[in-house]
């Protein structure tokens, strides 16, 4: 069964890093037809510095709906901490900053199933968010699972950390290793190939695509203001 897990494993990371180079070729080539007003360019600093706040702060989502921008910024900050504390399973030796974040990222790994439950309970009762995507759904309802799961396996049927650990050095060494003991642990490790099999490309360029919407909202008002 390991065995079979890997090569699911392969083929699913392979095929969602050829699908993010087709996204990167067919953005840049949709860049490069955008037209570029004449004018003064915006300033890199400010631009930079906005485009940082978008990213972090999620700053437009707070603009827009402040209910759903608490909990859209729980669930990223926790889902980034959780995945941190999984370095521990990939890395060996394990690094002093890795292990420094282990709480932390265990404090997130119960934070975030809450936070996708706020997520979903705001999408359902706003009106402007009543008509969410389904695959933007199905992806949340799915974290929420895989997150569940994980805080169940922590809490209550806890696997082998070493058997987990060998099995997952094992795959990153082309190695088959031992399948962990535990229905759970299988379960969890299936369902994140599904998500990533379902895993839209543009998340991974979102801030690209940020820092170009920036550069163009402030290059508006100077060009604007040259044409006067």
């Amino acid at each position: 069964m390991g065995t079979i897990v890997i090569i699911a494993a392969y083929g699913v990371y392979a095929a969602f890093w050829i699908r993010f180079l087709m996204h990167v070729l067919s953005w840049w080539k949709a860049e490069t037809r955008l037209f570029s007003p004449d004018g003064p360019p915006p300033s890199a600093i400010k631009t930079w510095a906005l485009t940082l706040r978008d990213v972090v702060l999620l700053w437009r989502l707070l603009k827009v709906n402040p209910a759903l921008w608490f909990g859209e910024w729980v669930f990223h900050v926790s889902f980034l901490a959780v995945l941190l504390r999984h370095l521990r399973y990939f890395l060996e030796p394990v690094p002093e900053w890795v292990w420094s974040l282990q709480l932390p990222g265990l404090i997130a790994g119960y934070v975030l199933p809450l936070s996708l439950i706020y997520i979903l309970a705001v999408r359902q009762l706003s009106e402007r968010e009543k008509y969410s995507s389904p695959a933007n759904l199905f992806l949340l309802g799915l974290v929420l699972v895989i997150s569940s799961l994980g805080v169940m396996m922590h809490a209550f049927f806890k696997p082998d950390l070493a058997d987990v650990k060998l099995f997952v050095l094992g795959f990153l060494a082309v190695n088959v290793a031992p399948l962990p003991a535990g229905s759970l642990f299988l379960l969890h490790v299936l369902l994140v190939l599904v998500l990533v099999i379902f895993l839209p490309t543009h998340i991974l360029t979102a801030p690209l695509v940020m820092l170009e919407a920036r550069k163009r909202d402030l290059a508006l008002p100077l060009v604007m203001h040259d044409r006067e």
